[in-house]
């Protein structure tokens, strides 16, 4: 599985950091931006109000006396304030009294009659001015007043508790260009300036805390190796030296888990390989062993052996005194056999009371011997079950291994058959496998039979019939009774016909598989056109042995709809 180059955490934690950063930033220029405007005006609208006091009394005697000594003040003013661009002096009636430029770019105009009506009822008013903003949209204003001269209507010495009547008189009005573009400018520059500093020093933090949080995180990091190991399967697994309580917390966790997995895995693999009754191997570890033999004798050109034991008397020790009788006697003849072979050779239960073992890198003399000690021992062990003493005795069957021209189910038929002719001899003796004309006939016939079973298997060459089990008392069909058949050119063929060979070359699990699958198959299918069907299926002990057999089953039923009352198993 091809895996994608991931991002860094420590990249992603210190971009969002700076994406808030700058956004934050963003927001904080923003509204300095809308404060310092707000500030320009505020102060604006004051400078205003105390211009046009001042412009009030400057400009006033322009219209009452010589000028001459109020135009020098007015210039003194205009040069006091960099920002004054001109002032223009109007008539009552709007016409140019007479103006200060500083720009000489054009001459006043007269006021608008419009703008005379304003003019006119701010006199002694409150604000006496108005003010236009960023005139021409270039951060020039006008500002632009009456100006006019207050008197008392009386001497002011009558009625004094009633308050002084003054006399307002508008002398004329006053237009001054104020343009604060320079000091927009000088903001803008150093606003610029300061937002260039501000994104520089957000890289600069943002590459030290890079470096900074990278070298935080590497305990973290350090542990993403270990971490590929174990999901890779490894169960070695080294971790770096924790320097922090967080670090050594998640390592004692990880190792914890690791072990307990190592345990659990152990355990369950333990279970795969041996049987859980004689703690030997089990059939499928044992044919593993087998095929792995035999392409060791085929490459490197030695023989070994396959020995197939079969207990002569365990039938009778089960049936009499119960199973923990007879398992207890399998325990006991799995030890003396595995005592009785050398350790690098495979002891196994086959199944029952039947044993397999492989003899590795022995002649066929060699084999004969080994087997004959083995019921040497096992003529010497005795056996006391509620008072009864019992001497075990088996009989042995011997295939050699001398290429690969035989697979492991093939040389386990051989042995078998070999052990049904010492049973047959007379028990408790060791017969070899030779290939005789009826032997040869009988192997023939088996692997005949095997071949035909594969093929119904691939191509649905089985069918079921459905036998009626009826109540005696009550003569109802309590349920049905599946029973197999195999369809040939004969016609049909009942199991008893091939379940030997099938059986000797370990089919049995995958008919039984057939069995189940077809058979919750006609279940559903009944089911459909109205009819609620039982049925009772047999099944072998070889389905036990497939641990992907129960979640088999339980998923037809599932997607299928069948429910699990509905199926019956029976264990031959």
């Amino acid at each position: 599985m091809k895996h994608h180059q991931r991002r860094s955490l420590v990249t992603d934690v210190l971009t969002v950091q700076l994406v808030v950063t700058g956004v934050i930033t963003i927001m904080a220029l923003a509204g300095l931006t809308w404060t310092s405007g707000a500030v320009i005006r505020e102060n604006l609208g004051y400078w205003a109000e105390q211009w046009a006091g001042e412009l009030n009394e400057l400009g006033a005697p322009f219209y009452r006396k010589d000028r001459g000594d109020a135009m020098l003040e007015v210039e003194r003013f205009v040069e006091k304030y960099p920002e004054i661009q001109r002032i223009t002096w109007y008539r009552p009636d709007g016409s140019v009294f007479t103006s200060i430029d500083k720009t000489g770019i054009r001459s006043a105009s007269p006021l608008a009659p419009a703008m005379i009506r304003d003019l006119r009822e701010k006199a002694g008013g409150n604000p006496p001015y108005i003010l236009t903003e960023n005139v021409e949209g270039n951060h020039r204003f006008h500002l632009s007043g009456p100006i006019w001269v207050e008197s008392f209507a009386n001497d002011g010495l009558v009625d004094i508790a009633n308050g002084a009547q003054t006399q307002t008189t508008l002398m004329g009005f006053v237009d001054v260009d104020i343009d604060f573009s320079g000091h927009q400018t000088t903001f803008s520059r150093s606003l610029a300036l300061a937002s260039v500093v501000l994104i520089v020093l957000l890289f600069v933090s943002w590459i030290a805390g890079h470096v900074l949080m990278k070298r935080a995180m590497r305990p973290l990091s350090e542990l993403q190796e270990p971490l590929s190991r174990i999901a890779a399967g490894t169960a070695k697994v080294t971790f770096p030296p924790a320097q922090h309580r967080e670090t050594e917390a998640i390592i004692t966790t990880l190792s914890d888990t690791l072990a307990a997995l190592q345990k659990r895995e152990q355990h369950l693999l333990h279970i795969a390989n041996h049987d859980a009754v004689t703690g030997l191997y089990s059939r499928h570890r044992l044919v593993s062993e087998l095929e792995a033999e035999i392409v060791s004798c085929a490459t490197n050109g030695t023989r070994s052996a396959v020995c197939f034991v079969d207990l002569d008397q365990f039938k009778y020790i089960n049936d009499m005194f119960g199973h923990p009788a007879g398992d207890q006697l399998l325990r006991l003849a799995g030890r003396q056999l595995r005592d009785s072979v050398r350790e690098d050779d495979v002891v196994a239960r086959f199944g029952g009371d039947e044993f397999v073992i492989v003899l590795k890198n022995v002649s066929r003399p060699q084999a004969r011997a080994v087997a004959e000690q083995v019921l040497a021992h096992m003529r010497s062990l005795t056996h006391v079950e509620q008072g009864h003493v019992f001497h075990l005795q088996c009989s042995i069957g011997i295939a050699v291994i001398t290429s690969s021209r035989f697979g492991s189910h093939e040389l386990i038929a051989q042995a078998d058959m070999a052990c049904q002719a010492a049973k047959s001899n007379g028990r408790n003796r060791v017969e070899m496998f030779n290939l005789s004309a009826r032997q040869n006939e009988r192997m023939v016939q088996d692997i005949h039979w095997t071949r035909t079973i594969r093929h119904a298997l691939e191509n649905d060459g089985f069918v079921l019939h459905y036998q009626p089990l009826m109540h005696i008392r009550t003569r109802k069909v309590s349920h049905y009774e599946a029973l197999l058949r195999l369809k040939t050119n004969r016609g049909l063929v009942g199991p008893q016909t091939f379940l030997p060979a099938v059986t000797r070359f370990g089919l049995m699990a995958e008919i039984d598989r057939w069995v189940v699958q077809r058979a919750i198959r006609s279940v559903a299918e009944f089911a459909k056109s109205g009819v609620k069907l039982r049925l009772s299926v047999n099944l072998t002990t070889f389905s036990f042995e497939d641990e992907s057999f129960a979640s088999t089953v339980r998923d037809l039923l599932q997607d299928l709809g069948v429910p699990g009352d509905q199926i019956c198993f029976e264990i031959t």
